[in-house]
């Protein structure tokens, strides 16, 4: 099988963030919506399975080359990258095209969540990457869904109110999360907030 060009990729951010939205409350207990609204195939820890799926349903294609792959056509045929946070943020790190397009950029890099950081620098259907206790081990990750002060209703309340929170917000599997504080910190232990990496990476649009 040879190595070939990267596919055309037009990734439409609102397109994710409208899947994240639509699918939060699937692999979990379901208030927000009761029964899910299609079928969804969940994992014991579903975070980056869930983060893939995002990715795909705004346009980013399975990548079949040798050496960088990332798809999933079923519980036994798929890829590592697609499943496992640390080896999805390493695939999007290499899918560039020559001229560096396409894949993820890392935007920052910042240890410690405080409720001060209210606003990201990502887009909608972005990446936040999170190594819970600083020892460069990617954990989780969670879907960039927007900004500003989330509508109230939902599943957030039960959330320490973070859910009225102004800033950016965010959307996530096991735990489920919606419109979340972006940083999770008022999910997480005095300990976490101290020791979290975060990673902001920006899904780009490859036009080719």
């Amino acid at each position: 099988m040879s190595v070939g060009p990267l596919p055309a990729l037009a990734f439409d951010p609102n397109a994710a963030a409208s899947y994240a939205d639509h699918h939060w409350s699937e692999c979990g207990p379901s208030p927000y919506n009761g029964t899910p609204p299609s079928p969804y195939d969940c994992m014991q820890n579903d975070c980056t399975n869930y983060a893939s799926r995002v990715l795909h349903a705004g346009g980013y294609s399975f990548v079949l080359t040798l050496g960088n792959q990332w798809y999933w056509y079923n519980s036994s045929q798929k890829t590592r990258s697609w499943y496992d946070a640390s080896s999805l943020y390493e695939f999007l790190m290499l899918d560039k095209d020559a001229n560096g397009r396409g894949g993820g950029t890392l935007v920052s890099r910042t240890v410690g969540a405080n409720p001060n950081q209210l606003y990201n620098s990502l887009s909608k259907g972005d990446l936040i990457f999170m190594d819970w206790t600083d020892d460069n081990i990617i954990d989780h990750v969670r879907v960039e869904a927007g900004w500003g002060t989330p509508p109230r209703f939902g599943y957030q309340p039960s959330y320490n109110n973070s859910y009225w929170t102004t800033g950016d917000w965010a959307d996530q599997h096991t735990e489920v999360r919606y419109h979340d504080f972006w940083n999770g910190y008022y999910q997480l232990d005095a300990t976490t907030r101290r020791t979290v990496q975060i990673f902001q990476v920006h899904i780009d649009p490859l036009n080719v």
